[in-house]
This record gives structure tokens, sequence and C-alpha cells, in this order.
């Protein structure tokens, strides 16, 4: 028996809007506004500890050390770290704000996950994602591996973090957004698709934006893992999607367990692909699979982006055979979605009996809903013994996290708070006071 245990990002002390996603719609329409720390740290950890009340194992990542002090000599600045600071607002605005960036802040691109009874070698698979086509992002990896040696201290000898994909174009990668597992109640039979923007043998639709996700980078990451040819399949975006801002998968599909839903334009000629996957799925776990196709007039395209819909996260409460949804509450404040959800919730059909909107307006502005702040990980039962527990939420870290963030995380920032010494000193310290208000990695991610 599997469980899916959810692992959110607590967002850093130096969040802002820097405008630096590619292709993302609310992170280039935000760039330089004030930002509000305090609050996204908060909206994060209640919408975590929510989780955890509905009975799903949550555990959380603290924020690493931020600004990145290493890079200023690599990024071309030189003289004194106010000197450094001072250029890099000058001449180079973006450059600043990548340093300063808390991106690590949505695990959904963390890693890609592959359980063991999915892997030739029986072992928990994980790759942290290379994040290369956003540059304030790709200096993550290295500190995501170890966050995930931290989290399965005990757990390593049947665990293999692999290094992520070299850093070149043809194999970018951005994780678990862009991967789903369909599966059987008991978790232990499943199917993975991946889900790519650009294939380089195949002739390219034009987008708007550069496809973040390669199919070269898929299916290096399905030969590592070592994952079924057979229960393995790949999805291209369409390029309507990405060009209307559906950076990830994520943003344009959802699934849990035997349900995918996902919207009529998610897929580019996937129509064939979809038809193999049901039938895998009807084979390999004994019983039909849910797909639910949204057509473009029940959600048009624009308002899947601006609700977020799709990135709901999907979740089967503890002792309920049933699922709810945990929704951004754009939903809520949009008719054509919430009627949409209101729709799903009656059908007797699907299985979501209940819907829960959750405040997440910072990190929305940035362009990440609830689904972007976890990423999921299905492991055996008895593994939940041998996690960190320090790193589990449950009402006394939540409690923990909260005082800590209200005492320490700024309340807002501006673009010019980044050459402030007060300010820098003040975000460092925030981390390390986080870090030991529960005891857990004090010592991790110090860099400069």
């Amino acid at each position: 028996m599997l469980t899916e245990i959810n692992i959110d990002a607590l967002v850093g002390p130096t969040h802002h809007f820097g405008g630096l996603g590619v292709g993302n719609l609310a992170s280039m329409a935000h760039e330089r506004q004030a930002s509000h720390p305090k609050l996204a740290a908060l909206e994060g950890v209640a919408k975590a500890a929510l989780v955890a009340r509905l009975g799903v194992p949550q555990f959380v990542w603290l924020p690493p050390l931020r600004p990145r002090f290493d890079l200023l000599t690599p990024y071309g600045f030189q003289g004194s770290l106010s000197e450094q600071l001072s250029a890099a607002q000058r001449l180079a605005p973006r450059a600043l704000s990548a340093i300063f960036s808390s991106a690590f802040m949505w695990a959904a691109n963390a890693a890609t996950v592959s359980p063991a009874v999915d892997t030739r070698d029986q072992r928990l698979h994980l790759t942290p994602a290379n994040l290369i086509s956003s540059w304030h992002r790709a200096t993550e990896a290295n500190e995501r591996a170890l966050d995930m040696e931290e989290l399965f201290q005990h757990e390593l000898p049947r665990l293999t973090v692999h290094p992520p994909l070299p850093s070149i174009i043809p194999l970018r990668d951005e994780g678990a957004a862009n991967h789903m597992r369909l599966c059987d109640p008991s978790g232990m039979r499943g199917l993975n698709l991946f889900v790519y923007g650009e294939d380089d043998a195949a002739s390219e639709p034009t987008c708007r934006f550069l496809p973040r996700q390669t199919r070269a980078a898929c299916e290096a990451i399905a030969r590592a893992h070592q994952l079924d040819p057979n229960t393995t399949f790949f999805l291209r975006q369409h390029p309507a999607a990405i060009s209307a801002g559906v950076f990830h998968n994520d943003v344009i599909a959802t699934s849990h367990q035997g349900l995918l839903i996902h919207h009529a334009l998610a897929f580019w000629e996937g129509e064939d692909v979809l038809r193999q996957v049901e039938a895998a799925f009807q084979i390999h776990t004994g019983r039909p699979l849910l797909r639910l196709e949204i057509r473009h007039d029940e959600l048009p395209l624009p308002l899947a982006v601006q609700s977020y819909f799709f990135n709901s996260q999907l979740l089967r409460p503890a002792g309920s055979d049933r699922m709810t949804l945990v929704c951004p509450a754009q939903c809520q404040a949009m008719e054509t979605a919430l009627q949409l959800i209101e729709r799903l919730i009656a059908d007797p059909h699907v299985p979501i009996d209940s819907v829960h909107f959750v405040s997440l307006q910072e990190s929305m502005a940035n362009g990440g809903g609830p689904a972007c702040l976890r990423l999921r990980v299905p492991v055996d039962v008895d593994v939940l013994s041998g996690l960190n527990s320090t790193l589990r939420m449950d009402d006394h870290l939540a409690e923990c996290l909260y005082e800590a963030i209200d005492r320490w995380y700024p309340d807002s920032i501006t673009s010019d708070d980044l050459i402030n010494p007060d300010f820098v000193a003040a975000a460092r310290r925030a981390v390390s006071e986080v870090r030991q208000s529960i005891g857990s990695g004090s010592g991790r991610g110090k860099h400069g």
C-alpha cells in the first residue's frame, strides 16, 4: 500500500516580484510591484496546515539562504558587496532579482519522483529539476537535493537521488509540474505521464513563449528511473496553451489516482496517446480511468490561466474513498470556474465531494497556485515513520512557523530594498531564525 505525501516549500523572506518567469503571465504582470513576504509565507503555511488536517501526510521544506552572494562575481560584478549590489541594480536588475529569488517556494518544480513499485530496481527515484529555462531558478537543484536527503535521512538505502540533467537547452526540465502518475486506490499499480513542450524530432508549431520542458528531458528521466516503457507515456503540450501562459502542465491538467482532469487544449494531438493511456490503465489496474475533458466553452483558456483551476490540489482525505479539491480563492471569485467546480461536486460519477478555497494572493501574483507549492511523493506506508518528523506539518509546527514568520519576516519590500544592507542582513537572519525555531537544518544553505 502506498501513501502520497505532500511536501510544501516555505516562502522565503526575500519573496518579491522580479518578473523573471518565462511565459508566466502573472509574474510578468506584477514585475517590480511591492511584495508582502510575511503574508506570502503565512498563506503558504495555512494551506499546508489545511492539507495536514485533512489527514494527508504533509511535510515542509525550509527556505535556503538568499541572497546568493556567491553569484555576484560570476555575473561580472566586482568590488565590495554594496558596490556589487548597486551595480547589479543599475546594470542588470534581473540578475539582482535572481540572487534574491524565492522561487524555490514552488516545490512542484523541485524534482520528478518515481515510487519504488514503478522502478525496475524497486527503489524510490528522485531527479532534481535543472530549471535552466529561468536563470533565477537554475541554482536550486543542489539545494533541493540536500532537502530530499534531509527529509529521507533514514530511508537513503532505499532511495536514489539522481543528479539533475545536464544544463543544456535540449534537456531543460521543470520537474513534477510536467509529470502525472495515475494509479489504482492502493497506489501499487500505476502509469507515468510525462508532458513536454518541445520535441527536437518533430515539427514545431509556433509558441509565443519558450516551452520549458523537452521530450528529450522526459525520456532521459524515464530511463534513469528505470520505468517500464509499457506504462510510461509522453504527451505534448498544446502550443496554444503555452502561448496563453500555460508554462507548466499543472496549469492546464490535474490528476489523482484514477482521475484525470484536463482542458481540451491541454495537449497537442494527444487524443491517440490518451486512448492508449486509458487502455493501459484498464489492463494494468483492472479498472477504467476516469478522464474528464473540460471544454473550452466550459472554461475558456484565458480563464483557466487566470483562475488556476487546474492548479488545484486533488486530495483523498484520510479514511475517505472520495476526493476533495483545494482551490485558489480566485476560483471562488470567478463565476465560470465556480460553476465548473459545483458541477463536478454535484456529479455522482465524479469522486469529488467537497472543495476548500485557500487564499494564496502573493503566490498567485507570481504565478503559483496550490499545486505549485507542493511536491507529491508516493511512498510505502512503512516509510512514513522513517521520514524526518521535525519537518512534518501538525498544529505545533504550524504554530512555530506562524510565530517565527510573524516576528522575522518583512511586511513588504520593493526592488530598492534589495540593495539595502540592513534588509539583506535581516533577510538572512530570518531564514536562520525560522530554522532554529523548529530545530532543523540550521547549518544548511550557506552561500557567500
